[in-house]
């Protein structure tokens, strides 16, 4: 495996959703992991598969492109969850911390995957 900076990136966000998405199932629904970020059952299915996709790609290439990608659907979340937050339409439960984790996980994806070309 190269040491790309797409493919670090990919492997460490995409070990952190994983840990994140199975912690969250720790923690009640509608609950605070580690007092900040508000989970369910939902919020965690979708950190372990994005995690599970990160790690993925990481060791078998086109990781540019996927971190691109979902730092696209990161970013997407993010704007969304600004008009979301405290609404019935807010099912995976985001709240202002999330947010911020969201908008800065797609800077870095973004970044890696759109600026890293080797």
């Amino acid at each position: 495996m190269s040491r790309s900076p797409s493919r670090i990136t990919a492997l460490a966000v995409g070990g952190v959703l994983l840990v994140v998405g199975a912690l969250g199932f720790t923690a009640n629904a509608q609950d605070w992991l580690f007092g900040i970020l508000s989970v369910n059952p939902a919020q965690n299915v979708l950190h372990l598969v994005v995690g599970a996709a990160l790690v993925a790609v990481a060791f078998v290439g086109r990781a540019p492109l996927l971190a691109a990608l979902i730092g696209t659907l990161l970013l997407a979340i993010g704007i969304a969850g600004l008009f979301i937050i405290n609404t019935p339409v807010n099912v995976i439960a985001v709240n202002g911390a999330a947010n911020l984790l969201h908008f800065a996980s797609a800077a870095v994806l973004l970044a890696v995957g759109l600026g890293a070309r080797r």
